[in-house]
C-alpha cells in the first residue's frame, strides 16, 4: 500500500530489533508479528516515514481491513516507533520470509528465482 505513502515523508532504512518475525501474505504484503520467543527473533528491514495525523485514519482503515494495526516497533537502537503489525492468528500457514531480512530482499529473491 505504498500509494497511501504518497503525502508521507520518508526518512529513511532502519532494522527493528530482533525480536520479529515476517510473513508473506500471498506474495502481496508482509505482516510482522513480536517473536513468541525473543530468542527466535529477527531483525528486519524497514523504512520510517513521517505520516501526518490526518493521514493515519486512512492507513488505518486499509491495513485493519487487512488484520494489521498500529503497534509499537523496537528498533534496533533501542528506540521504539509506531509501525504496522498482524494479528498472529493471519499468519498462520503462511511462509514464515524472516530470514531474507525484510520485504524488498524477499521480493527480489522471487524476481531471482523466476529469471533462472
Amino acid at each position: 500500500m505504498h500509494q497511501l505513502l504518497r503525502d508521507a515523508v520518508f526518512i529513511g532504512l532502519a532494522r527493528t530489533a530482533p525480536v520479529y518475525r515476517l510473513f508473506s501474505i500471498d506474495d502481496r504484503y508482509p505482516a510482522m508479528v513480536m517473536a513468541n520467543n525473543y530468542e527466535d527473533g529477527f531483525s528486519l528491514f524497514g523504512e520510517i516515514y513521517d505520516i501526518s495525523s490526518s493521514l493515519w485514519p486512512t492507513i488505518f482503515e486499509n491495513e485493519r481491513r487487512l488484520g494489521l494495526y498500529r503497534g509499537s516497533i523496537w528498533l534496533n537502537d533501542g528506540t521504539m516507533m509506531f509501525g504496522i503489525l498482524s494479528v498472529r492468528e493471519l499468519c498462520e500457514g503462511y511462509p514464515d520470509i524472516s530470514s531474507f531480512g525484510g520485504w524488498k530482499e524477499y521480493r527480489a529473491s522471487l524476481t531471482r528465482r523466476t529469471v533462472k
